[in-house]
């Protein structure tokens, strides 16, 4: 392991004492390996330099919470590795990297019904039942979504996990198609990080804001392309309070 590598490792909270995972531990994919990126139907590729040069530069920590997991299937888990890779991409875009990746579960005994949430006021709970004390975003993907929406987060966020606020992202359900689930868990943390909708009760009127990432999902031009993160945008989240200067 380059040493270059060991540093960054080092610096977002990854212990390099024992045996380290780069598509595991470094890229944060739980199955350490490269998801399949069925919007452009070819294999997905990742780059080791590119990922390290977006660390040395502003980034955010993420935890996956995975609630109802024993409800879970390999493809829906596939799911959620493919949300990270996308979501790196899409925030690269804005001078903004996304570093320590970790991944959590929570059985759906222990979730006592929050695995299918019904509302927002159930989503809110989620995130207070079941904080990750550490620096990262905690992003939350259940089994079903009852309600009339397809995630859900707080508009710029708390970093302090004790605040009375949602205190993380309802980023999605698993049940849902790989392109759906990846956008939910972009536009949501665009949400966290001080993002709002680009638009009011009506959608966009513009191709350009219609291919927006915080365009609402019914709003989306293309669910694989309405992705775009304006250079404003990118300020407004590099500003957030969970953001981890460069390594």
């Amino acid at each position: 392991m380059a040493a270059s590598v060991k540093a960054i490792l080092n610096c977002i909270g990854i212990d390099t004492s024992a045996r380290v995972s780069i598509l595991g531990d470094f890229f944060g994919f739980f199955r350490a390996r490269v998801p399949a990126d069925p919007c452009t139907n070819t294999p997905a590729r990742v780059n080791l330099l590119t990922h390290i040069q977006s660390l040395r530069g502003l980034h955010v920590h993420l935890n996956i919470i995975r609630v109802g997991i024993d409800n879970f299937t390999a493809m829906e888990i596939d799911k959620i590795d493919y949300s990270i890779l996308r979501a790196r991409q899409i925030y690269r875009t804005v001078s903004l990297g996304i570093g320590r990746i970790e991944h959590f579960d929570v059985t759906a005994a222990q979730a006592g019904g929050k695995d299918d949430i019904g509302s927002e006021a159930e989503a809110k709970d989620l995130t207070h039942d079941f904080p990750i004390p550490n620096d990262g975003i905690d992003v939350f993907m259940v089994d079903n979504i009852s309600a009339s929406f397809v995630g859900l987060s707080p508009i710029e966020g708390p970093c302090d996990k004790n605040s009375a606020r949602m205190t993380g992202v309802l980023g999605g359900e698993v049940n849902r198609s790989f392109e759906g689930v990846a956008r939910s868990f972009a536009h949501e943390i665009g949400h966290f990080l001080g993002l709002p909708h680009n638009h009011g009760d009506n959608c966009p009127t513009t191709d350009a804001g219609r291919a927006n990432l915080m365009a609402q999902t019914r709003c989306a031009s293309n669910i694989c392309t309405s992705v775009v993160l304006t250079g404003s945008q990118g300020t407004n989240a590099r500003d957030h309070c969970s953001i981890q200067q460069g390594c």
